[in-house]
């Protein structure tokens, strides 16, 4: 299935959601002509001691390298009417036609929040929505699509090592993150790294 939009935003939980998670899938979509734009719900972790203002800028550099425009809130309590409020505004601020956020099939309460309050951000708007893996989902999360991101691997390791306040952490380490991205490979073409989503909906 090879899927094309206009105008993507990514939603993520926290800064480095989005690079870790679907950074390929977007980068391939700007190669096909999209424009993307990201936005990160949070400073990071309410109670992970690296939250804070730093993330907020190794996100902007991480997202910059790759030539997308990034938004973030500048508080961290994961405030639903304010956070709803701000995802619609995108939506409609930048005529958005597809969606990428988090599944509910997740360990990490953060993502399933930011899950929730997307859905009722896009309530009758018509955009694609689309749900993507991250190092949290749990074995219940079963891809329906996959897509092969061999082409921007380096520059995916390099976004992900902007977030130098995150190195410490094991899934951030290189070896972690390719085998993270070999684990839905069904040696279908001549990719090695793949990036696995779930369609939610999408609309023609």
């Amino acid at each position: 299935m090879g899927l094309k939009f206009e105008k993507i935003l990514a939603i993520g939980a926290h800064p480095d959601d989005i690079e870790y998670s679907c950074l390929g899938f977007l980068l391939k979509q700007k190669a096909l002509g999209a424009s993307v734009i990201a936005y990160a719900a949070s400073l990071g972790g309410i109670n992970d001691s690296t939250s804070g203002l730093e993330r907020k800028s190794e996100s902007d550099a991480a997202l910059s390298l790759c030539d997308i425009q990034n938004f973030q809130t500048l508080n961290n309590n994961f405030n639903y009417f304010e956070i709803e409020a701000e995802i619609r505004k995108f939506v409609l601020k930048f005529d958005i036609d597809c969606v990428l956020v988090h599944s509910p099939l997740d360990t990490h309460q953060d993502h399933r929040i930011i899950h929730d309050i997307t859905l009722s951000a896009i309530r009758r708007i018509g955009v694609s929505l689309i749900l993507y893996r991250s190092v949290s989902t749990t074995r219940d999360f079963v891809a329906n699509y996959q897509v092969g991101i061999d082409e921007f691997m380096d520059l995916k390791l390099k976004s992900l090592q902007l977030h130098k306040s995150q190195q410490a952490k094991i899934y951030m380490q290189n070896h972690m993150i390719k085998n993270f991205h070999t684990h839905y490979n069904l040696f279908e073409d001549s990719n090695t790294f793949y990036e696995a989503y779930m369609i939610y909906s999408i609309l023609d």
